[in-house]
């Protein structure tokens, strides 16, 4: 229905500019372009023209040794995308996305929860592992104005998915994200604006375990904690230990300081919070872990148009801090666990700095670098336990943007090393497009990757897309 309402939209509302649809996507493609960090309305102060563009992908991962053990060692999924961008006038724009992503997870491993990255330490997992398939739903739109010297937008996001195994343990994940954002800004000098944004999140997860076997019960399920730690209290595969609930709310706030006219200084700041409760529903909703996430970023960059050339270059910031706490639970005697109160026993700190430039020549050929440092530490309080990393990776990437009559071609190869984890990788991406009409046109794009890690072994990415844009 949200994909009809979308399509239906970008049909009906009257475009104000003319571009070919061929040159719409060139447009798109340049390499030298503001950053929209995240506002619901900078994206009506650029130069890009509307368009509407809907796909299907093909996408997928494979490594020879996990490099991340719970998120398994192989991913394949397929997606139908929808993505449109309206300029109902100059004072007026509406965007709105639509995805719709089913595929499996290969041998994934201690770990039966999804959302890895989000609700980490507090995975419940398993040591039997296998494949997980999922499937996913997320729905965005957007719409933003100005009058004068201001601006304002506001946003929104969902996604669903849903996780499950099909043999014992069985576990069965149904995620909630929704995420909501308004900005509003003021030209405050000729060719400059400055954005606030404000943006709230609910993010909520429900999670089953089941067994179709009462020999599958010879299995435990844990309750991890970070570092190889366990809530032992709730380990074992007893009923009211497999249902779980995460409920989060989180917070964000960010500033940036933009050029309309794509040259200049762009730069912006950004916090972000979001803190997770686990809950035992059966156990009288009882909350034994909690989860606080602290992100912040901060970037800044210089843009240039002379002539001929084009260039930016600039720094990227960002930080992340997790700290975890567990419940200390009385005995039950009363019919109902009761929280006794709460130690810090989990934290992570998660430190990563980049520069990067892309130089550009005649719209055409570019070349882009980027220098990443990264650093990672974690700790448990009792058992004292400790774990850190950290390394420089380099990469770099030339491409050629094409175009000759009806057609638009953009090729590129990337190559790049690892100091954390010895190791390397290279790759290649194709673009190509063909203009059928004067609002419509057929693509096709490949993109993979071959990496090689110094006690991992190989991995390689795939992403085909065919689609149409009008």
């Amino acid at each position: 229905m949200m994909n009809l309402l979308l399509i239906s939209l970008s049909l009906v509302l009257a475009s104000p500019d003319s571009l070919p649809a061929v040159q719409k996507s060139a447009h798109r493609a340049r390499a030298v372009k503001v950053e929209e960090a995240g506002s619901a309305a900078l994206y009506l102060l650029g130069p890009e023209a509307a368009y509407t563009q809907a796909g299907i992908t093909w996408n997928g991962r494979s490594e020879a040794a996990p490099l991340i053990k719970e998120e398994g060692k192989s991913r394949q999924e397929g997606q139908i995308c929808f993505n449109t961008l309206v300029r109902l006038d100059s004072l007026q724009a509406v965007r709105g996305s639509v995805r719709y992503t089913n595929g499996v997870k290969r041998d994934v491993f201690l770990n039966s929860s999804s959302d890895f990255f989000i609700v980490y330490p507090y995975v419940v997992a398993d040591t039997v592992g296998g494949n997980v398939n999922r499937e996913e739903y997320a729905f965005s739109g957007g719409y933003s104005a100005c009058h004068k010297r201001f601006y304002w937008g506001a946003e929104g996001s969902y996604r669903a998915q849903h996780e499950y195994r099909m043999v014992d343990p069985r576990p069965r994940n149904i995620v909630s994200d929704l995420q909501v954002s308004a900005s509003a800004g003021y030209l405050v000098l000729p060719g400059y604006a400055l954005d606030l944004t404000l943006g709230y999140r609910r993010y909520s997860q429900s999670q089953s375990v089941s067994f179709m076997s009462e020999r599958g019960k010879n299995s435990s399920v844990f309750h991890l904690t970070g570092l190889g730690n366990t809530f032992a209290r709730f380990t074992g595969a007893t009923d009211s230990y497999l249902n779980t609930r995460y409920s989060g709310n989180g917070l964000s706030v960010g500033l940036a300081w933009a050029p309309v006219k794509e040259r200049g200084w762009e730069a912006g700041v950004r916090y972000s919070l979001l803190d997770n409760t686990h809950y035992l529903p059966s156990l009288n909703q009882v909350p034994y872990t909690e989860l606080y996430t602290r992100n912040a970023e901060v970037r800044g960059a210089y843009l240039s148009r002379r002539g001929n050339w084009a260039w930016k270059a600039g720094f990227f910031l960002k930080g992340e801090w997790r700290e975890g706490l567990e419940s200390i639970l009385d005995n039950g005697s009363a019919g109902y666990l009761k929280v006794l109160g709460r130690l810090r026993q989990f934290t992570s700190r998660q430190l990563s700095a980049d520069v990067y430039g892309t130089l550009e020549w005649k719209e055409r050929w570019r070349l882009k670098g980027q220098v990443e440092y990264v650093s990672y530490h974690s700790g448990y309080a009792y058992p004292a336990s400790t774990f850190s990393l950290s390394g420089l990776a380099v990469e770099l990437e030339a491409s050629c943007r094409l175009q000759k009559g009806h057609w638009f071609f953009l090729p590129a190869l990337q190559a790049g090393m690892f100091q954390s984890v010895p190791g390397w990788k290279g790759g290649a991406s194709f673009h190509a497009e063909r203009q059928l009409t004067a609002r419509m046109s057929l693509y096709a794009q490949a993109s993979f990757q071959y990496g090689l890690l110094q006690g991992y072994g190989p991995a390689f990415r795939h992403n085909i897309t065919l689609g149409i844009c009008f």
